[in-house]
């Protein structure tokens, strides 16, 4: 009786110890690793890279780095201002030569008629006549001719009334010059005469710059409110109707 008692506690107790005795033996721990040794180090391919360009002098940089106002985005290029030397120089010679022409052909005119009709003994009149209205005329033309060929916005009418306002300070002229019973010489008496060409051609100076004020007062004044109407017709349900359509 007591071994049947015992045998159960002596199970009991040899079933940890045979559990334990079943277990996998612990492996034995290892030692960290010591300290990493890095990889050699492999020196990078030589690139291609371009050699730093030339000190330049001060002179070339600043010519090559000069960039024009035209050239840059925001700035817009105003327009260059023709020089009026020029359109000047061709006015007088070509009213120069219209009122030497004018004068030539009119002239030449004058005394073929008076030679044919009141005789040689009065042709020579006719003919300074016929040059005096050949020149009048030839003057502002051969004038207005010039300046409206070299770009110039100059009116025929004031050409004309510059051209008579030289020709009046010319008659004036030769009459103070030759007054108190002393003649003037013919070379002053012939440059007066330029008076008419230097008169038209400041009267079409003047207008050319009048007009150019005026265009630059219609760009510059802002766009006035405009208001357009147009009929409209359309029919529906009830018939035809007529209406305007405006904006504003």
């Amino acid at each position: 009786m007591k071994r049947t008692r015992l045998s159960p506690l002596l199970a009991l107790l040899l079933v940890p110890g045979l559990a334990s005795a079943q277990e996998a033996p612990a492996e034995p721990a290892q030692a960290p690793a010591g300290s990493l040794t890095p990889p050699p180090l492999v020196g990078a391919p030589d690139q291609d890279v371009p050699p730093p360009p030339d000190v330049t002098s001060g002179d070339e940089l600043s010519t090559r780095t000069s960039v024009t106002p035209e050239a840059l985005p925001s700035v817009k290029a105003a327009p260059a201002a023709k020089d009026p030397v020029p359109r000047v120089a061709v006015e007088v010679l070509g009213g120069t030569a219209g009122g030497v022409v004018g004068a030539t052909v009119l002239g030449s005119v004058g005394y073929l008629l008076g030679s044919a009709t009141v005789g040689c003994d009065e042709c020579l009149v006719m003919a300074v006549a016929g040059a005096a209205a050949g020149g009048i005329i030839g003057i502002p033309v051969g004038t207005y001719a010039g300046g409206r060929f070299m770009g110039g916005r100059g009116r025929v009418g004031a050409t004309v009334a510059g051209s008579m306002v030289g020709w009046g300070a010319t008659f004036l002229a030769l009459t103070l010059v030759n007054s108190g019973g002393s003649e003037a010489p013919p070379a002053l008496n012939a440059a007066l005469f330029i008076l008419p060409v230097v008169g038209a051609s400041a009267g079409f100076e003047l207008s050319h710059a009048n007009a150019l004020r005026k265009e630059a007062a219609i760009q510059e004044a802002p766009a006035g409110p405009s208001v357009r109407l147009m009929p409209v017709a359309t029919y529906s349900s009830k018939g035809p109707h007529l209406g305007l359509m405006g904006s504003f």
